[in-house]
C-alpha cells in the first residue's frame, strides 16, 4: 500500500502562545503543523508547501489576515481558510467570509473540541470537492474518449457507404456500358468489314470508315477510363484539377447508363474554374444528384433532366464565403418531375431522412453528399423551380484559372523514330503484331518476344543492339527480372511499360522504367513516348 502523507495545516498568527496552543491541539490529531508569524510569511511558506488547511489571524504586522486572503483567491476554492480573530467585529468576518474564507472562530478557543470540529468540517468539504472534481474530470475524459470512438465510427460508416454506393452505381453502370460497348463493337465491324471488302474489291478504303473505327475506339477508351476513375481504380491524388473534364467525364457515363426515355440536356461554361480536390468526389456528387432525378421522374410525361456549370464573376456571400481568390461556381441538377413538398426542403440532407418508398432508399446518399461538397469548401441548395420539380445547386469557389498544361502537352516532341532497334515484350500475339507494325510506321525497328523470359533471352544474346525495351506488365517481378537482365548485360536501354491495369503491378518502379503508358494507346502517344525516354537516354543513337 502506498504511504498517505499527514495532513499539513498552516498556523499564521504573529502571537507565539496562540500558535504554539494551537499547533499542539493539532498535532495531537496527527497533524502536520506549519507555522507563520505574519500574513507575508504565511504566503510564502504556503506557496512552498502548499498546506491542505489555513488557519489564518486578521490581525498581524506586515501583511494582515484579509491582505493574504486577496493573494490566495485563485486558490481558496480548493484550499479549506479558517479565520480566528479577536477583535474584529462583523463587518471584519463578513470581509473575510466574502474574501473565500471558510469558517470564522472567535478568540479565545475556549475547547479543543471547537477547534477540531471546524477543522474536521472544512477538510471533510474539501474532499467531497476534490472527490466530485475528481468524478467531473474522469466524466468529460470518458465524454471525450466516447465522441472520439463515436467519431471515428462514424467516419469508418460513412466510408463503408461510400463504397457501397458506388457499387450500386456501378451495377446502373454495367447495363449502359454493355449497351454503349455493344455499339461501339458494331461500328467497329461494319466499318472494318466496308474497308475489307474495299481491298478486296481493289479499291482504296474510304477515309471516313477509318476515321470511324478511330472515332468509337478512342470513345470506348475514353468510357473505360471514366469507369474506372469513378471508382476509384486509377491512382488518384489530391491535385488541382479543371471542373469542366471532370464533368465532361461523369456526363458521358450518365447518359450512357439513363434510361433512354429521359432526356439529358447539359450547358457547360467553356471555364468554369478549377478545385483542389479529389476528380471522383466532384464526379460522385453529379452522379447521385443525376439518380436522385431519374428516381423522382418515374411515371412522369416527357421527362427531361437540365444539368448546368456556371461561372460567376460577381461573389455571392449567400452562396459561399467570400473568398477574394475564388469565383463562383454553381453546379444546377433539375428536373421536371413532381417535386419536394416545402417542408421537406430542409431535411432532404438528414441522415435516414428520404422521400423514396422504404425498399428503395436508405436516405444517406443526400447526407453524403452534402458531407462531399463541404469538403470542397461548397454548399448545397435545393428548390422547387417553375416546372414544379426540383432543382439542386452545388456552389463551390474554385480558381478562376485551370491547371496549366505541361511542356511537354503544349509542344509535343516528334513522334518519329531514326531506325532506333526496340525490344517488344508482349504475349498478346494480335497486340504484338500490331505494335511492331506501328512502330515500323513510325520508323524504328522492332525486335518481338513474346514473353519477359524471351525478352530476357534476347537482352543476354543482343545486349548492344538495343536502344529501348517496350514491355507489358506481366506477372509480379516479371519487369523487375527483364530491368535486372538488361544491368547484367551492360546494356543502357530505357524501359517503357505499357500497362493494360489501371494500376501497374509494380511494387517498386525500377529505375531504369523510363515511363508507363496506358492501353490502348494511339499512333501519336506511343511516338511521343519512345521520344521522350530515347531523349533522356545516355546511350548514343
Amino acid at each position: 500500500m502506498p504511504e498517505t502523507r499527514p495532513t499539513t495545516v498552516l498556523v499564521v498568527d504573529d502571537d507565539a502562545f496562540i500558535r504554539a496552543t494551537t499547533g499542539t491541539v493539532l498535532k495531537s490529531r496527527g497533524f502536520e503543523v506549519l507555522q507563520a508569524g505574519n500574513g507575508l510569511e504565511g504566503l510564502d511558506l504556503f506557496r512552498a508547501r502548499r498546506p491542505d488547511l489555513l488557519i489564518v489571524d486578521l490581525k498581524m504586522p506586515v501583511m494582515n489576515g484579509l491582505d493574504l486572503l486577496s493573494h490566495l483567491s485563485d486558490v481558496i476554492e480548493r484550499v479549506p481558510v479558517l479565520v480566528i480573530s479577536g477583535e474584529g467585529g462583523l463587518d471584519e468576518a463578513v470581509k473575510a467570509l466574502r474574501l473565500g474564507a471558510w469558517d470564522y472562530l472567535v478568540k479565545p478557543i475556549v475547547s479543543p473540541t471547537v477547534l477540531h470540529h471546524a477543522v474536521d468540517k472544512a477538510l471533510e468539504r474539501a474532499a467531497l470537492i476534490r472527490e466530485n472534481e475528481e468524478y467531473r474530470l474522469g466524466l468529460e475524459r470518458q465524454v471525450q474518449q466516447r465522441t472520439l470512438e463515436l467519431q471515428k465510427a462514424n467516419l469508418e460508416l460513412e466510408h463503408q457507404f461510400l463504397k457501397q454506393q458506388k457499387l450500386g452505381i456501378i451495377g446502373t453502370i454495367a447495363g449502359g456500358m454493355a449497351h454503349d460497348f455493344n455499339n461501339i463493337l458494331s461500328s467497329v465491324v461494319f466499318s472494318a468489314e466496308l474497308v475489307r471488302g474495299a481491298i478486296e474489291a481493289g479499291e482504296a478504303p474510304d477515309q471516313e470508315d477509318l476515321e470511324r473505327i478511330l472515332r468509337v475506339c478512342q470513345r470506348g477508351t475514353s468510357l473505360i477510363r471514366s469507369i474506372l476513375h469513378f471508382t476509384g481504380k486509377m491512382h488518384e491524388e489530391f491535385t488541382r484539377f479543371p471542373i469542366r473534364d471532370a464533368m465532361l467525364e461523369a456526363l458521358e457515363i450518365i447518359r450512357g447508363t439513363t434510361p433512354q426515355h429521359i432526356a439529358i440536356e447539359a450547358s457547360l461554361d467553356p471555364e468554369p474554374g478549377a478545385l483542389f480536390g479529389d476528380p471522383v468526389h466532384l464526379q460522385q456528387i453529379l452522379m447521385n444528384l443525376t439518380n436522385n432525378a431519374v428516381h423522382a421522374l418515374a411515371g412522369s410525361p416527357d421527362p427531361r433532366i437540365v444539368i448546368t456549370v456556371r461561372r460567376h464573376s460577381d461573389q455571392d456571400p449567400e452562396l459561399l464565403v467570400t473568398d477574394p481568390d475564388s469565383v463562383l461556381t454553381v453546379i444546377t441538377v433539375s428536373d421536371n418531375g413532381p417535386g419536394i413538398p416545402d417542408e421537406d426542403l430542409p431535411r432532404l440532407c438528414e441522415p435516414f431522412f428520404t422521400t423514396k418508398p422504404k425498399d428503395e432508399g436508405t436516405g444517406l446518399g443526400l447526407f453524403v453528399t452534402q458531407k462531399i461538397v463541404k469538403t470542397l469548401r461548397g454548399k448545397l441548395r435545393f428548390a422547387r423551380n417553375e416546372s414544379g420539380g426540383l432543382t439542386v445547386q452545388v456552389c463551390l469557389p474554385a480558381s478562376p484559372h485551370a491547371p496549366a498544361e505541361s511542356a511537354e502537352a503544349a509542344a509535343p516532341p516528334e513522334i518519329m523514330g531514326c531506325g532506333e532497334r526496340i525490344l517488344v515484350v508482349e504475349s498478346d500475339p494480335e497486340v504484338r503484331a500490331a505494335t511492331c507494325a506501328c512502330l515500323t510506321r513510325l520508323g524504328y525497328e522492332p525486335i518481338p518476344a513474346d514473353s519477359p523470359g524471351r525478352g530476357v533471352e534476347t537482352v543476354a544474346a543482343k545486349p548492344g543492339r538495343l536502344d529501348l525495351v517496350l514491355t507489358e506488365d506481366g506477372t509480379a517481378g516479371q519487369t523487375e527480372e527483364l530491368c535486372a537482365a538488361l544491368s547484367a548485360a551492360g546494356s543502357q536501354a530505357p524501359v517503357v511499360l505499357a500497362s493494360a491495369s489501371p494500376t501497374p503491378g509494380l511494387t517498386v518502379r525500377p529505375a531504369r522504367v523510363c515511363r508507363v503508358i496506358s492501353k490502348p494507346v494511339d499512333l501519336g502517344a506511343l511516338g511521343r513516348a519512345l521520344r521522350h525516354c530515347l531523349s533522356r537516354s545516355p546511350r548514343k543513337i
